[in-house]
C-alpha cells in the first residue's frame, strides 16, 4: 500500500493504515491532521495511489469544512469548483 504523502490539486493526503479487504473506498488524512475523507476505489490504483487525471473534486466539495479545519483554505475557492 502507498502510505506516502500524495497530492491532489495541492492538497496533501495520506492513506490511513487499516484493512481495506472488502471496502468500496479508502480513507485518507488531510494535511497530516485528524481530518479525513473517503475516496472511492474506482479513483485509486490497487495500492491506494490516486490515479492520474482523476477528477475527485466532488469528494472535497462534500467536506469543505474538513478542509478548513485541516488548514486548507485558499485552495478551496480556486481549485475545487
Amino acid at each position: 500500500m502507498n502510505y506516502k504523502t500524495q497530492y491532489y490539486k495541492g492538497i496533501p493526503l495520506n492513506l490511513i493504515y487499516r484493512k481495506y479487504k472488502n471496502m468500496k473506498a479508502k480513507r485518507f488524512v488531510i494535511n497530516h491532521t485528524n481530518q479525513n475523507v473517503w475516496i472511492p476505489n474506482k479513483h485509486l490504483k490497487e495500492d491506494g495511489t490516486i490515479k492520474e487525471n482523476e477528477n475527485i473534486d466532488y469528494v472535497f466539495r462534500k467536506s469543505i469544512r474538513k478542509l478548513e479545519l485541516a488548514g486548507i483554505t485558499t485552495i478551496i475557492e480556486s481549485r475545487i469548483s
